[in-house]
């Protein structure tokens, strides 16, 4: 495996796709990429373009794509793509209202993509961003772990199990060198989406820059969380890997620490910062339930073993968001 000029081990000499390329990972994932390499090409595909991915504009090359277009998917995936970093989706709170929207966006794209990689031949490693949210039901155990069996409640959950399978099989035919990671909530988002989990960024943004916030859930909330600096550095990783490391079974759960609402709003306040906003809570069942069926804490023994980066505790994640701020997008 591995086609399209990729050496043993590394992100491929050739182009590397990132498509969701606009959103805060996307960018991420571009700037450290250009910081290891400065000459690597690098094609960023989003829907429309975000003010966020301006510091890179010279730097990488942007392309619209609608990505539920096949057409779109075979245009992206040319011969020289070594690498493909798929994030481009509907998150959680946003494919439960819409459901076709949710299906388009995070079934219809993948299966594009996969099906662009096959016509093509070339085999790129192709790096998947999977969700906590392909786990749940009733059964669920508060503690998960690489081998947990997926039973999710929601959409966006649904539609992240059905890119896993295909990427199994697809790396099992040969058409993808497949990696992909079951990421908990990435915090500190530069700016609200439609997550679900986006609380726990809020949590953190929002009262240090000064506004209020409201949280969503219960105070005694749980859920597994990463921060961004080392999120970028897993992914890249798992893109690092040679080929054969995951074996046939390509998905691994993310690092991550499970602090509850109440602690990730205690270790932001206790910053103590002037003008800072003030945090209350006030559950949303919206959200509250779909949060109330995710797993409470997510083991991740296989990226330990695979020497991936380990989490950091609340308040390294705190500090290192006020030492980034105002530097969008830094990794």
């Amino acid at each position: 495996m591995g086609g399209g000029g990729q050496r043993s081990g590394g992100v491929s000499d050739a182009v590397v796709l990132i498509t969701g390329g606009c959103g805060f990972l996307g960018v991420s994932t571009a700037a450290r990429l250009l910081a290891q390499a400065p000459d690597r090409r690098i094609v960023l595909s989003d829907i429309v373009r975000h003010p966020r991915m301006e510091r890179l504009s010279g730097d990488v090359t942007f392309v619209a794509a609608d990505l539920s277009d096949p057409e779109a998917s075979r245009q992206l995936v040319t011969r020289d793509v070594g690498t493909v970093f798929h994030y481009a989706s509907l998150v959680s709170g946003g494919a439960e209202r819409d459901f076709v929207a949710g299906f388009n966006a995070n079934v219809r794209a993948t299966i594009n993509l996969l099906e662009a990689c096959r016509e093509r031949g070339a085999c790129p490693r192709f790096v998947f961003t999977s969700s906590i949210s392909t786990f749940g039901g009733r059964r669920l155990p508060a503690v998960v772990d690489d081998w947990t069996y997926q039973h999710p409640q929601s959409s966006y959950g649904v539609a992240k199990v059905v890119g896993e399978q295909l990427i199994n099989d697809y790396s099992r035919k040969g058409y993808v060198d497949g990696r992909v990671v079951r990421l908990p909530a990435i915090v500190v988002r530069d700016e609200a989406n439609t997550a679900v989990s986006g609380y726990a960024s809020a949590l953190v943004r929002e009262p240090l820059r000064g506004r209020d916030y409201v949280c969503p859930v219960p105070p005694e909330a749980r859920m597994p969380i990463l921060n961004v600096r080392n999120c970028v550095g897993v992914l890249i990783g798992m893109a690092e890997l040679p080929p054969g490391a995951l074996g046939d079974y390509r998905a691994i759960n993310g690092p991550s620490i499970a602090p509850s609402a109440r602690e990730i709003a205690d270790a932001v306040m206790r910053r103590g910062r002037e003008g800072m906003g003030k945090i209350s809570f006030a559950p949303d069942p919206s959200i509250a339930d779909i949060i109330a069926t995710w797993p409470k804490e997510m083991r991740f023994e296989r990226a330990e073993a695979l020497g991936l980066p380990a989490p950091i505790p609340i308040d390294g994640i705190i500090d290192q968001y006020l030492a980034e701020q105002g530097t969008p997008g830094k990794c």
